[in-house]
């Protein structure tokens, strides 16, 4: 089927029709047709006239056919372009979408991610960066398009990502940014030129690993002392002959120390059950004065040894809410060191205050003291600051003391200077 235009006759007269083919030759349905009568009436002259009519209306036949036509290719190419335009639209909308699903994951991935998250272009501007990334330079807001040295506020770092950048090969590194340990993992990103950075903060990680190695050295040295003097009492009255005194001075040194180990094996028991959760605390109105003075009882006679002055000074009527029998050792384990590290002749003092909605409990030596810097470390286990404060003791005194007040709510700390004593203090809620 086609388009056009047809000149026929039928009985005498002509039929012009305009329309579109169909296969039988005919135009299905004409959409114009005219009709001239040629009759030959009037003589000749006026069968020049019907010719002369019949010529005229071919040719605006011809030319309204050829408008029609002219039309129906314009509107095929009007149709054609409103396609064409549908579906670029419906393709963009389809980007469009692409294009958000890929940031929500991107977005989903930043979030589920405790690590900072970074993309920087080729001129290390950061151009996406997940919240772990902002509140790891405590930033408030993102800084997107900002330089990525900036954010970060170290040279190193900086330098790393150009290297990746110019290089295009991955890169870690570990660096000391102002008092922590950051490890950065640096990824080219070919087809923009930049870079993907991951920065994790490893300063607990260190620290624990730390903790884990002086934990090891620290057990086997506690062993190993009582287990060469056991050894040599063992082999001296194996050699010591019959001499009973001999006998009964290490049998004696035997004893001391296995209780030295019973005693490490035992804190070391109970250290684990607190930290796990297994000692329930029961905490009830307990008098502080009373409990004191019992939690000191045993430890009067090794003060006494040692010409030393023990005062107690607490407000009668004071109350906090506690477990009496833990807070007893908190405070017997704080008195003990106290003892053990004031020279003879020297004072402790323990005492008690209400402090708002906590009572805070203190215990004070005349010590060596200890160094500042060493003063957040002696509550980790086996921890010991120097020797002169190292005088025996399985080390694991003052962190079991530092979980119970913690189990309680509470806080414990030392104030201390070199060769001023220590003063170590912690607090539980008031009843």
């Amino acid at each position: 089927m086609g388009s056009g235009i047809g000149l026929r006759g039928e009985a005498g007269n002509w039929k012009l029709e305009a329309g579109n083919w169909k296969d039988d030759g005919k135009f299905a349905p004409p959409l114009l047709t005219a009709v001239v009568s040629l009759s030959g009436e009037g003589g000749r002259g006026g069968e020049v006239l019907n010719y002369l009519l019949l010529g005229l209306l071919f040719v605006a036949i011809l030319a309204i056919a050829w408008l029609w036509l002219r039309g129906q290719r314009v509107g095929e190419q009007f149709r054609r372009a409103m396609r064409e335009r549908a579906e670029a639209t419906e393709a963009r909308i389809e980007l469009q979408r692409q294009i958000q699903r890929e940031r929500g994951q991107l977005a989903a991935l930043g979030a589920a991610d405790f690590d900072a998250l970074l993309l920087v272009d080729a001129d290390r501007r950061i151009v996406w960066g997940n919240q772990g990334a902002w509140e790891l330079f405590d930033r408030r807001e993102p800084v997107v398009g900002q330089p990525f040295i900036a954010l970060v506020g170290d040279a190193e770092l900086s330098q790393t990502v150009l290297e990746v950048i110019a290089g295009g090969r991955p890169v870690v590194r570990q660096v000391a940014v102002g008092g922590r340990t950051l490890r950065m993992r640096v990824v080219a990103i070919q087809e923009t030129g930049g870079a993907a950075v991951s920065i994790e903060d490893v300063t607990e990680l260190q620290r624990l690993g730390r903790a884990r190695r002086d934990l090891v050295a620290n057990i086997s040295h506690e062993l190993r002392t009582p287990l060469a003097n056991i050894a040599l009492a063992a082999q001296t009255l194996r050699n010591g002959g019959a001499d009973t005194a001999i006998h009964r001075r290490m049998l004696d040194q035997i004893e001391g120390q296995v209780q030295a180990l019973s005693q490490l094996s035992q804190e070391m028991m109970d250290l684990a059950q607190i930290e796990s959760g297994q000692v329930m605390l029961k905490l009830v109105p307990v008098e502080v004065e009373p409990l004191v003075r019992r939690s000191l009882t045993a430890l009067l006679p090794l003060a006494a040894a040692k010409g030393q002055h023990v005062s107690v000074i607490v407000p009668a009527g004071l109350v906090a809410l506690a477990d009496e029998q833990q807070v007893a050792r908190v405070i017997g384990n704080l008195a003990h060191n106290a003892i053990k590290f004031s020279p003879e002749g020297g004072i402790i003092s323990v005492y008690a205050e209400a402090a708002g909605d906590d009572v805070r409990i203190g215990v004070t030596d005349t010590g060596p003291g200890i160094p500042l810097a060493e003063q957040a470390r002696v509550f980790e286990r086996f921890y010991k600051a120097d020797r002169a404060r190292s005088k025996g003791g399985t080390g694991l005194g003052l962190a079991i003391a530092r979980h119970i007040v913690e189990g309680h709510g509470g806080r414990i700390w030392v104030e201390s200077a070199p060769g001023q004593g220590a003063k170590f203090c912690f607090t539980l809620p008031r009843a």
